[in-house]
């Protein structure tokens, strides 16, 4: 008997040392410290005894130890029944509201027992007072713990987890064994005047602390997961090993483990810390302070994970980090959380560095552009220049005429008017040569600006119409092309955002159009359209070309791909989309058959 308190004492304090922080676990361990009190009782009133006779105790030592024995198996039978029904319904997880209240209402006959019933050892009553007595307990005892090991079973039945189920079994076969022997042993059999069945409980709780004890070590039970293995210690630091800063706290934000990455990303002084106000006072994190404590109760609050990024800053350098927190809850208990700091840095400059390749690769294409554009320009700006010489040649001849004729006072008015109609004339196209000339160069002058310099600014659909047939006349010279305009929208509409950017894409998609319409033997038409729909203004560029490949459809606006072999770059349509959805928060499409290609552009207003 004394082994077997001893052994119900070492079983609680094994529970509670693995898991205290479990509601069901640490309600285990009361039951088997009040089992093992009742224990005591009898190893008081029979082994200590006999040792106190053989030294020959007085007889106040005799009634005090009577008067113990007596307190501790009252306390046994009305304490540990209360226990083992509270500890099956936290276990099956019954009782979701109002816990608290339902535990002190279930403590109420627990009370009445101590307030009804004398503090008598149960070897000083007669049969008759011990049958009575035992049945008044039955009353409440044996339904509290029949209850309790229903409510094990009950949660082995209902758990759909195959893993969780197995654990479950376990539990169920080493617990409720030994309720319902309790119950039978210590209240039923003894209410009806057969008081020396519970004796055998020594040999019970060894089967029973022999399946504990192997049951922990093969899986795990009570929380209790007991591994002997060799070298087995090298995984209690496992967390050292990992990579990432990690934070562990408890409910009340006591430190459970801080690793060595954290020590080294944040911490000024190498000492131990106890809590979470305490290390963030002594860290790189104190300006994070308040965000931390806010992020942690959002997470368990709404028992969800968390994640906001903050920037340290060194003599050096910066460091960016993630973090994220990780709330730990059991049975819908929060025991803590993990928070998680994630070194983003090298991410953070891989991105910057992607942006940089982008902008880069964005400025080529313009520049590529640009280069055919000069071709045209020049080409565009020959001609007037050559006339506008022409015509000063003229103006200059005529002028010479007019003024031997004023000086040898010699005055033909009808030819003098003709020159000068004809001065007038010359000069009115001249005007018009330099605004076209104008025009030209400051269409030129916005698509050379840096692209990071261009300026969101509104234009009208007009503006950009215009601007397209002054820019890409040269190309439809060339190549023999007709532009076809299907304008269904009122030219006064305005587009918000920077028309050189636009511009950039139409010359892109006017150009491509060109190149596939120039093997078409028919007329080559390119037709520029626009419409209203949907509250979104859509241009499109239609050609007669061939049907873009599938392998080439795609990929078109995900790779840099081209159609033209070593001639082109694929940079194109690449690039397009880049600008209407950056720029212009727009969609690019296309549609393409055996007949035509039709490429999309839809801008909203």
């Amino acid at each position: 008997m004394i082994l077997t308190s001893i052994g119900l004492f070492l079983v609680a304090i094994i529970i509670l040392i693995k898991d205290y922080k479990t509601e069901s676990t640490k309600l285990m361990a009361a039951v088997c410290f009040f089992s093992g009190l009742g224990i005591f009782a009898v190893v008081c009133e029979g082994p200590i005894k006999e040792y106190l006779v053989t030294r020959g105790a007085s007889q106040e030592i005799f009634k005090l130890i009577t008067y113990i024995s007596a307190l501790l198996s009252n306390i046994a039978h009305y304490m540990g029944p209360y226990f083992m029904l509270i500890y099956g319904l936290s276990y099956a997880n019954i009782i979701k509201k109002n816990k608290k209240t339902i535990y002190i209402i279930l403590f109420i006959p627990s009370i009445i027992c101590f307030i009804r019933f004398p503090i008598v050892g149960n070897y000083l009553k007669t049969p008759s007072q011990l049958e009575l007595y035992f049945k008044q307990l039955s009353i409440w005892c044996v339904p509290y713990i029949l209850g309790g090991a229903f409510f094990i079973v009950y949660s082995y039945l209902k758990e759909k987890s195959y893993s969780i189920k197995k654990y479950k079994l376990v539990n169920a076969s080493i617990v409720a064994p030994f309720f319902i022997y309790c119950a039978l042993a210590n209240f039923i059999l003894r209410s009806f005047g057969i008081d020396q069945a519970w004796r055998v409980y020594p040999i019970v709780f060894l089967v029973q602390f022999t399946g504990f004890i192997y049951f922990a070590y093969k899986y795990g039970i009570f929380g209790v997961r007991l591994k002997f293995h060799k070298y087995m210690f090298v995984f209690e630091d496992v967390l050292q090993l990992v990579s990432d800063s990690v934070l562990v706290l408890d409910e009340k934000l006591n430190i459970i483990e801080v690793n060595k990455a954290f020590s080294g990303n944040f911490l000024i002084k190498d000492r131990e810390y106890n809590s979470f106000y305490d290390i963030m006072n002594c860290s790189k994190l104190i300006e994070f302070k308040n965000k931390l404590i806010n992020l942690i109760d959002e997470s368990k609050t709404n028992n969800i994970v968390k994640i906001i990024e903050i920037i340290i800053e060194n003599k050096s350098d910066e460091k960016h980090f993630e973090v994220q927190t990780n709330p730990i809850i059991l049975n819908y208990e929060y025991f803590g959380i993990v928070l998680l700091f994630k070194d983003i840095t090298l991410y953070k400059k891989n991105l910057e560095l992607f942006k940089q390749n982008q902008f880069e690769v964005i400025e080529k294409e313009r520049l590529l552009s640009l280069n055919q554009l000069i071709g045209g320009i020049a080409h565009n700006l020959k001609t007037p220049l050559l006339s506008s010489a022409g015509g000063i040649q003229i103006i200059k001849k005529n002028t010479t005429k007019i003024y031997e004729s004023i000086r040898t006072e010699y005055i033909d008015f009808e030819y003098v008017t003709k020159l000068m109609n004809e001065v007038n004339d010359w000069q009115n196209r001249i005007s018009e040569y330099l605004i076209y000339m104008s025009d030209v160069i400051t269409t030129v002058k916005g698509q050379v600006k840096e692209f990071e310099q261009i300026d969101e600014d509104k234009f009208s659909i007009e503006e950009v119409i215009n601007k397209i047939k002054l820019f890409m006349s040269y190309e439809f010279k060339k190549y023999n092309c007709t532009l076809v305009e299907k304008i269904d929208i009122s030219y006064d509409e305005v587009i918000k955002g920077s028309i050189n950017s636009l511009l950039q894409v139409f010359n892109i998609l006017l150009t491509n159009a060109i190149e596939a319409s120039e093997k078409n033997e028919d007329e080559n038409i390119i037709t520029l359209g626009a419409y209203e729909k949907n509250e979104e203004i859509t241009f499109y560029v239609k050609n007669a070309g061939k049907k873009i490949p599938t392998k080439v459809q795609e990929n078109i606006f995900k790779k840099m791909v081209t159609t033209k072999g070593n001639k082109g770059t694929g940079l194109g349509l690449y690039i397009s989309k880049s600008i209407i959805t950056g720029r212009f928060n727009g969609k690019i499409s296309f549609e393409t058959n055996d007949k035509e290609t039709t490429f999309f552009v839809k801008i909203p207003f």
